[in-house]
């Protein structure tokens, strides 16, 4: 009876370590898509903010980098992004647009990504751990024994100034 216990028992804790690792799990994939989603949303907010501030006058700061240019110049943002660039409003307006939705493709793809990423850190963390096991263990005895002495009037190994054409340097 004592055989058929222990097994259930083990499956049991099993099951119910497994449960909360999937709950959490899934949370965390839905917090990354609805960062995703927030950053979709968030799109047109900045683009309203983008807009307040090329309406900011510059024209002071530009008097005080040139002292001795005349005074009182007005000047906004969006006629100093104008000047170089008559489509300038659009093509920031369009980046805006475009970084978003990047940005909200990338949470995504982590979203999706999250199992493979959390199975590979787990592989890695097992790998590791076994790799200290072994660096724990003791070196056999003639580990420890000096390495032989080298031959300083050895000739040194063979060289072909052939394989180095054309090489930069």
């Amino acid at each position: 009876m004592r055989k058929v216990l222990i097994p259930l028992t083990m499956f049991g804790v099993v099951a119910l370590v497994a449960v909360p690792l999937s709950a959490q799990q899934q949370r965390e994939e839905q917090v990354l898509r609805g960062g995703a989603e927030a950053v979709r949303q968030a799109a047109p907010m900045l683009d309203r903010s983008t807009d307040a501030a090329l309406n900011l006058d510059i024209g002071p700061i530009l008097d005080a980098l040139h002292p001795y240019s005349p005074r009182g110049r007005s000047m906004t943002l969006r006629e100093l992004g104008r000047r170089n660039d008559p489509d300038f409003e659009r093509k920031l307006r369009g980046s805006l647009y475009r970084g978003s939705a990047r940005a909200a493709a990338m949470l995504d793809a982590m979203a999706t990504a999250a199992p493979s990423i959390r199975q590979s850190l787990r592989q890695m963390e097992a790998a590791l751990g076994a790799a200290m096991v072994e660096a724990r263990r003791p070196l056999p005895p003639e580990a420890y024994d000096a390495p032989p002495p080298r031959d300083d009037d050895a000739p040194p190994p063979p060289y072909d100034d052939e394989e180095d054409e054309g090489a930069p340097w």
